[in-house]
Formats: structure tokens, sequence, C-alpha cells
């Protein structure tokens, strides 16, 4: 993505879903007006090391592994939301 639309435009959401019950898949997987189901996820087994949401610091020591800057890194896990949160409700 960063090589599409650059760094400052990129960020990685914190929406986990291990460990929930069946039913909140149901649920998140069918139409809200309709009842229809929209598409089926199959079993839901996020990748080694970022199982938990605990596990979420080895994004960063990996991006930094991979030679990415603080800076990069910063934007990528939290700047860039915040500096959209501002643009929207700032004032």
């Amino acid at each position: 993505m960063i090589n599409l639309v650059g760094e400052d435009a990129v960020g990685i959401g914190t929406d986990f879903t291990q460990g929930y019950e069946r039913s909140f898949f149901d649920w998140i997987t069918h139409d809200k007006g309709f009842g229809r189901r929209l598409t089926s996820f199959g079993e839901i087994i996020n990748p080694a090391g970022l199982r938990e949401i605990r596990d979420f610091p080895n994004i960063a020591d990996a991006m930094s592994d991979a030679g990415w800057t603080s800076a990069r890194i910063e934007k990528v896990l939290g700047q860039n939301w915040l500096n959209l949160l501002e643009e929207v409700w700032g004032e």
C-alpha cells in the first residue's frame, strides 16, 4: 500500500477477531437489513506472532528489522490515524 499511496496515507487497524465465538462471525457475515449471508470466512486463524492483541508489538519489530525508520513505523502504527482524526474532527 505504501508503494501505491505513500507512507502518510497508510495505517494498521487493531480489529483483532481471534477468540470470538461462532455467533460473532455469523453476525458480521450477514446483511443486517435482510439477514442473508454475505460471505463465509471459514476458520479464522491469525498468523503466528499476531494471534492476540498482545502480539501487536511484533509488527513494529518486523518493520524495524526490515529497515523502516522510526518515523515511518510511527506513522503506520498510529500517527496517520491521529492525523486523519484531527483533519476530520479538529478545529
